[in-house]
């Protein structure tokens, strides 16, 4: 049960976290004194990036963790 906890964790952090990428990503879209009439990801932009990798990877790695305790206990 307690790797089903993590891997549900992992996968919300990840989720949230993409999420808000996204989400900032159409917010300063928005900002622009010309409008926005094409919204892409902006993966070039390392300023933000700095911030959502890492948790990102965190959820990742603790959703990976968790799949793995799962295979080792059921193995």
């Amino acid at each position: 049960m307690k790797h089903v906890v993590l891997m549900i964790a992992g996968a919300a952090i990840a989720g949230i976290t993409f999420a808000a990428w996204w989400i900032f990503n159409l917010f300063a879209c928005g900002m622009k004194p010309m409008g926005c009439g094409n919204f892409s990801l902006q993966w070039g932009d390392w300023e933000a990036l700095r911030l959502f990798v890492p948790t990102f990877v965190a959820g990742v790695a603790l959703f990976l963790f968790g799949a793995w305790g799962r295979y080792r206990a059921n193995g």
